[in-house]
C-alpha cells in the first residue's frame, strides 16, 4: 500500500475518532445535535473496517498514539510538526516512502498538500 494511501486513510481515521468523541460530548447534545445509537454504532463499523485496510504496525502505533494524545497524527507545516510545535531534524522533512513519526512527541506525521 502507498504511503499516499496510507495518509489518506489515517486522515479518515482521525477524523472519524474526532467525530465519535463529539458525539460523546454532552455539548453535543446540548445544541441540538442527535446522536441516534444505530448511526454512532454504523461509525463505529466504519472505524473498524478503516483500521483494517491499514499495515498492522501503523494501526498499532496509531492506536497506541489516540490513548495517548487527543490528537495521533500531526501535520508539518514549514519545518514544524504541528503536535507538539517543535522544529523537525532536516533529514525528516523530506518525503519518504514510509510513515515517519516526530522524534519529540512520537505523533505520525503527514504534509499538507500546497
Amino acid at each position: 500500500m502507498s504511503t499516499e494511501i496510507v495518509e489518506m486513510h489515517l486522515k479518515l481515521l482521525f477524523d472519524l475518532d474526532n467525530l465519535l468523541n463529539d458525539m460523546d460530548e454532552p455539548t453535543y447534545k446540548k445544541i441540538g445535535f442527535k446522536v441516534e445509537e444505530q448511526e454512532k454504532q454504523s461509525l463505529i463499523k466504519t472505524r473498524t473496517d478503516l483500521l483494517k485496510k491499514l499495515p498492522r504496525e501503523t494501526a498499532d502505533i496509531y492506536e497506541r498514539l489516540r490513548k495517548r494524545y487527543q490528537r495521533a497524527i500531526a501535520p508539518v507545516d514549514n519545518g514544524f510538526c504541528f503536535g507538539c510545535f517543535q522544529r523537525l531534524p532536516t533529514q525528516l522533512l523530506a518525503r519518504s516512502e514510509k510513515i515517519i513519526t516526530c522524534p519529540n512527541c512520537g505523533r505520525i506525521l503527514y504534509w499538507r498538500k500546497k
